[in-house]
């Protein structure tokens, strides 16, 4: 079982950059948004020359990517998701001709799909960061949340934040001069689902840095 981290928030807010201290030779990106990454350097170290890098949106190419490590990328000890909602998108707009429920069950699935792999197939050494955008709002009750945007109500009652134990939001502290701080929520302020064991981490507000909290988790869990 993989160690699952959901990064979670808005466009902008950090979630990419996140990733620019990986080691490249030990990581393997999965560009589903398509994007240039926010970081120097980036062409050089992901590649498919490299074996490390993936372009790909289709829920079914995620999920054969993901099964494929364990036998034929042993090396690979993380693997970044950028992003969850990109599938999802592709996966609506790509299923246009499917009607009423059928479309957001196959949607749900193989949503469900990719994380059963990375919880249940890939080794325990790895870590799997999947990024996502986030949702804010009021419930009929009148209460704030932010949490994972997902497509779909059959995704909402999944709960793709029950199927991580640590899930970090982004937080931009703006001095409004353009030199931003940009850093990871580890627990709830009681609106989002952010959520990570107690322990883990020293403070609630951590550096959006993905090795920083691979290093944090290692010494967590084998303690």
């Amino acid at each position: 079982m993989a160690n699952l981290v959901i990064i979670c928030g808005k466009s902008g807010s950090g979630k990419s950059t996140s990733s620019r201290n990986l080691d490249p030779k030990t990581t393997f990106y999965i560009n589903s948004d398509q994007k240039a990454l926010p970081f120097k350097g980036w062409k050089k170290n992901y590649s498919k020359e490299n074996k490390n890098y993936s372009k790909i949106s289709s829920l079914v190419e995620v999920c054969n990517v993901l099964k494929a490590i364990p036998e034929k990328a042993p090396h690979i000890k993380t693997v970044v998701i950028d992003t969850i909602n990109r599938m999802m998108t592709d996966k609506v707009m790509g299923e246009r001709h499917i009607k009423g429920f059928e479309k957001w069950t196959q949607l749900s699935g193989g949503i469900y799909d990719v994380f059963t792999i990375i919880n249940q197939i890939l080794p325990d050494d790895t870590d799997v960061f999947v990024l996502a955008h986030s949702e804010e709002g009021y419930n009929d009750m009148g209460a704030q949340y932010k949490k994972v945007m997902t497509a779909g109500k059959q995704l909402d009652r999944i709960v793709l934040e029950s199927m991580s134990s640590v899930v970090l939001f982004t937080e931009v502290k703006a001095d409004g001069k353009g030199k931003n701080e940009y850093m990871f929520q580890t627990q709830s302020d009681g609106v989002s689902t952010a959520k990570s064991p107690e322990g883990m981490f020293e403070d609630y507000l951590i550096p959006n840095c993905l090795r920083s909290i691979k290093t944090e988790m290692e010494k967590y869990y084998n303690e």
